[in-house]
């Protein structure tokens, strides 16, 4: 290195010396100006480079005379990039400003830039026998005509194309801009109960220390109200964009076309990001090992075609979401209920409780209050978005709103109908592949951020706090700031997100109005699909009303999309895009494919899209294919308590009700089911332990008594556990061992058996239980070992 340093040092000596003895008739040689670098190291490497390449151009000058044919002048030239006065960066490419532009194919967005800039460069030459033209736009292409083959229907159905291609240039403004709402709105809602410092520290928050049993927070918040005991009918209900009057006012008066919600918006967003990354892998590397081996890809939840409405009136088109009837799943009333949950005090939660509400009325019931919802509204280049406001805390950055998420555990997602015996599955820590937060943060990461991010950057939010629960216990909280989705999903570049979100809505508003071009002046149903490592995006669009009078089904038109990335003139991977830093223009070119009225081939292309939309049930424990229906009805969360009943008819199957979508528990569902079982007799032995101890809350006063007291209560409990155990597993050795043990500790001082508490006879004793309570009974010893000692 010193030697190749002190070479440069005198290349670039001996250059400024002839610099000033001689006065050259002509500007200096690139070889020249690369001896007058200020930088000697690299102007070394590249004069080397010049050297090799003049040597490689001699021995073929030398060979194409030995067999007297023509040199080729086709000899890469290694030139600085954007070679100007000053020095440019660092950078050396092949033929950079020195190939005939003639003979590249350039971008789509610098095709015309090029052929004026080189107009005005260069000075006219004579006209070449043959010329090689820049390749025309697709839209502009002559379209070449095949001759049809029944046996490809494929190529078929690719003949003659009505095609459709636009630019997303990078924009350094805001891609949505705020529209004030038309009336007055209530207040944004606050967290309750202290829950408002998980805000301000990272992690997740237990509810209660599983070692010392010491509740973070109220325990109140421990056990979770029963969906049916909840009046849902006191919440203002949902408003979907095609029933919000002020949405599509806002619209006709900022002048857009369409409408929509976070809810509605999202999922069409997410297959946009799907084509535009190339199916790009999210990062799990700050989880621990126990993943290294887990999949990086998105859930088959997550990747589910998206289902939409597009609602016509009066020139505007307001988008919903089309997707099942949310009325049998749990999880759409259990997210409303633990929103209230956590914004409002005890006293007051109380009156939106059925059981409460026969004590004492409440005569400022929410459905009696017409102010509406805090939402944001925003627009776009064609949409105006609206954004429901869940919570605000003016100390975060930006707005302080952020929005409350629940998260279900593995079973009750995974095998939804069977969520009262799931509800046993317990979190019991921080970190592992199971029963642990950390294996639901995971989830969180492969089939909710993206999602996540998109409602949050709609709702110009901070981020969202995430409650994990099992709809019956609450076990601890999580506040996830917008950076950190942006990180697992993107990776560190911190413009990245950003840049994605306006590629995505650019993406959008270039479809929408070519899906409503298949029927003007018509409501269609629309369904979004990128299939994994697919490179195209399909759309299937037909009339949401269809009658005709020889009971033909509806048409259906597919639209085909697909996508290139550019980082200046550079045709690169999606992955390589987002990984770009923002001062590398990003541009997308996006084409869009009217396939032909070909009907056959589309429905079988939309039967094929359907079938990755259909998400089969497993059968609950305890219920049997005859017993199905009924168990269907039973599933009443959201009416009230009085409500009708559907009658039951003979032979007449209930409302919504469909057989094929059960299907029995495969060996993953009834492995998640046994950890859910035996969760609960975990859940039921911690309680037995808890009820005998005074609970301590941090921050609330306690006395150093009940510390003693709950560690001895501790070891009655454990011992108990353990002669019980024996017992059931038919062992006569020491089977009455933990009765004995009971009685002596009694009668001893509870400080000195606190301090003479056996913990290797108690193993040993754990060791020969039945393997099914082993390994309760051993996470009960542990944490008797892990519990506060009495104080000295």
């Amino acid at each position: 290195m010193r030697r190749v340093a002190a070479r440069g040092t005198r290349l670039l000596s001996t250059t400024r010396t002839d610099a000033h003895s001689i006065k050259p008739k002509h500007p200096p040689s690139l070889s020249e100006r690369l001896r007058a670098s200020n930088q000697p190291l690299i102007a070394s490497s590249r004069l080397a480079l010049l050297h090799t390449q003049q040597e490689s151009s001699d021995v073929l000058k030398f060979l194409s005379e030995a067999i007297e044919s023509p040199p080729s002048d086709d000899i890469p030239s290694w030139r600085p990039h954007e070679l100007q006065d000053e020095w440019g960066p660092d950078l050396l490419v092949p033929d950079a400003k020195i190939r005939d532009p003639n003979n590249r194919e350039s971008p789509p967005h610098v095709v015309g830039k090029a052929s004026k800039s080189k107009a005005k460069a260069e000075p006219p030459k004579p006209k070449p026998k043959t010329k090689t033209k820049f390749p025309a736009p697709a839209s502009k292409r002559p379209v070449v005509k095949k001759k049809k083959d029944k046996r490809d229907k494929k190529a078929a159905l690719a003949l003659d194309p009505s095609t459709t291609e636009g630019l997303i240039e990078p924009s350094d403004g805001p891609v949505l801009v705020d529209v004030p709402p038309l009336g007055e709105q209530r207040p944004v809602a606050t967290l309750a109960h202290g829950l408002d410092r998980v805000l301000f520290n990272s992690g997740v928050h237990w509810l209660q220390d599983p070692r010392s049993r010491v509740y973070n927070f109220t325990p109140y918040l421990e056990d979770i109200p029963k969906v049916t005991n909840f009046a849902f009918e006191k919440l203002v209900g949902f408003i979907k964009s095609s029933h919000d009057e002020d949405l599509r006012t806002l619209a006709r008066q900022e002048g857009r076309t369409f409408t929509g919600s976070t809810s509605s918006l999202s999922g069409m967003l997410s297959h946009c990001y799907f084509l535009i990354s190339d199916h790009r892998p999210v990062d799990i590397s700050s989880l621990s090992m126990a993943f290294k081996d887990e999949p990086k890809n998105f859930t088959p939840g997550q990747r589910m075609p998206a289902a939409v409405t597009f609602n016509y009136k009066d020139g505007i088109y307001s988008i919903d979401a089309d997707g099942d009837d949310s009325s049998k799943n749990v999880l759409t009333w259990m997210g409303h209920l633990l929103e209230k949950f956590l914004t409002t005090p005890e006293d007051e939660f109380k009156l939106f409780l059925r059981s409460e509400a026969l004590k004492a009325e409440n005569p400022d019931a929410e459905t009696e209050d017409p102010i509406r919802e805090a939402y944001r509204y925003s627009k776009s280049e064609k949409f105006v978005m609206r954004s429901q406001l869940d919570c605000v805390d003016p100390r975060l950055p930006g707005t302080g709103v952020f929005d409350i998420k629940t998260r279900a555990a593995l079973p009750v997602r995974m095998d939804i109908m069977n969520w009262e015996e799931n509800s046993g599955y317990v979190l019991k820590s921080a970190q592992g592949l199971y029963e642990s937060f950390e294996r639901e943060y995971y989830d969180l990461i492969r089939s909710a951020f993206l999602k996540y991010g998109f409602q949050v950057r709609i709702g110009n939010m901070d981020g969202v706090i995430v409650a994990y629960h099992n709809t019956a216990k609450a076990f601890g909280f999580q506040y996830v700031p917008l950076e950190e989705m942006d990180r697992c999903l993107f990776g560190t570049e911190p413009t990245a997100g950003d840049r994605v979100f306006q590629k995505c809505v650019g993406l959008l508003e270039a479809i929408a109005p070519e899906v409503v071009k298949c029927f003007p002046e018509q409501s269609v149903k629309v369904l979004f699909e990128c299939e994994e490592d697919s490179p195209q995006l399909n759309i299937f669009v037909q009339p949401l009303n269809w009658t005709s009078e020889t009971d033909e089904p509806a048409p259906i038109h597919q639209l085909v999309v697909r996508v290139q990335n550019y980082l200046d003139d550079t045709a690169v991977s999606g992955t390589r895009a987002i990984n770009s830093i923002s001062s590398f223009p990003w541009t997308l070119h996006w084409t869009l494919t009217r396939q032909s009225e070909d009907q056959e081939e589309i429905r079988r292309n939309y039967t094929t899209c359907m079938d990755h939309k259909f998400r089969a049930w497993s059968i609950p424990t305890g219920v049997s294919h005859e017993t199905l229906p009924e168990f269907w009805r039973s599933l009443n969360f959201g009416a009230p308590a009085d409500a009708p009943v559907d009658p039951v008819v003979d032979g007449q199957l209930p409302v919504g009700f469909d057989r094929n979508r059960f299907r029995s528990p495969d060996v993953k569902v009834q492995m998640l089911r046994d950890l859910s079982r035996s969760g609960r007799r975990f859940t039921e032995m911690m309680s037995r332990l808890d009820a005998r101890r005074k609970k301590i809350v941090l921050g609330q006063e306690f006395e150093l008594e009940d510390l003693e007291y709950a560690v001895m209560e501790e070891v009655k409990q454990l011992e108990s556990e353990i002669g019980a155990d024996l017992d059931e597993s038919g062992s006569d050795e020491d089977a009455s061992a933990g009765v004995d043990v009971e009685e002596e500790v009694e009668e001893v001082d509870i400080e000195t058996a606190v301090a003479d508490v056996d913990y290797e006879r108690l193993q040993k004793k754990i060791g020969r239980t039945h393997r099914s309570r082993r390994k309760s009974l051993l996470a009960m010893l542990d944490h008797l070992k892990n519990a506060k000692q009495p104080p000295l």
